[in-house]
């Protein structure tokens, strides 16, 4: 439901924008969006104190951090979104600049991979529904300025975080009640990380910390295997 909610909140936010256009005062949409940034910290506190061995969630988080920036995973995000732009030859007053920028801003990022992996484990669609009211007022501004291209961002967001979801409701038989409690404590650190770039308190590349959520179930399978 997770992302349902979102793909519907991105529809909602667009035909606001699209309402009201450029009428909408900026510092509303700021001011909620630190409300948004404060409570995604508190969804990521709440996750990431499941944990029952934090010595092990640091080692992971670590040894991923380090991973993803060795394959610099957040610049070659960013990377993907200025090839799409040149390859459909983008400019700025058309519909198409307004889907690419909103489907790479809703899709591309570590929020949307940690809450579809929790709601497809957990059922717990949390962090997916904070997501979705930060996509809707994000789309406001978006729509307003950018046309109606906006609103078919919900599509892209609906088949890419719907698929992750499947996937790890399928794969849901392979995680132990440990396993899941210690992925969430991971993902929950790096809700922490999306949270303080949201109030723009500093510039974490949380992309970079994507590695560290296969990390934690190898490491823990290791721990299981030679019971340390």
């Amino acid at each position: 439901m997770g992302t349902i909610i979102n793909a519907i909140a991105i529809l909602i936010g667009g035909g606001v924008g699209l309402l009201f256009r450029k009428r909408l005062p900026e510092r509303i949409s700021q001011t909620t969006l630190q409300v948004l940034g404060l409570f995604t910290m508190v969804v990521g506190l709440n996750m990431a104190i499941q944990s029952q061995d934090l010595i092990l969630v640091l080692i992971s988080l670590v040894a991923g951090a380090i991973l993803g920036e060795w394959v610099n995973i957040e610049g070659r995000l960013e990377r993907i979104g200025g090839w799409l732009e040149r390859q459909l030859h983008v400019t700025e007053g058309s519909p198409a600049k307004g889907f690419i920028n909103a489907s790479l801003l809703f899709c591309v990022g570590s929020m949307a991979i940690v809450g579809s992996i929790t709601d497809g484990i957990k059922g717990d669609p949390s962090i997916l529904v904070t997501k979705a009211m930060m996509d809707g007022i994000i789309s406001i501004p978006f729509a307003a300025s950018m046309g109606f291209g906006v609103l078919g961002s919900a599509l892209p967001v609906l088949l890419y975080q719907g698929s992750i979801t499947l996937l790890a409701w399928k794969l849901q038989s392979l995680f132990t009640p440990a396993m899941i409690g210690e992925l969430t404590s991971v993902g929950g650190v790096i809700v922490m990380g999306i949270g303080i770039n949201i109030l723009g308190l500093h510039k974490v590349r949380v992309g970079n910390f994507i590695p560290a959520l296969l990390l934690i179930i190898l490491f823990l399978y290791l721990k299981g295997y030679i019971h340390f």
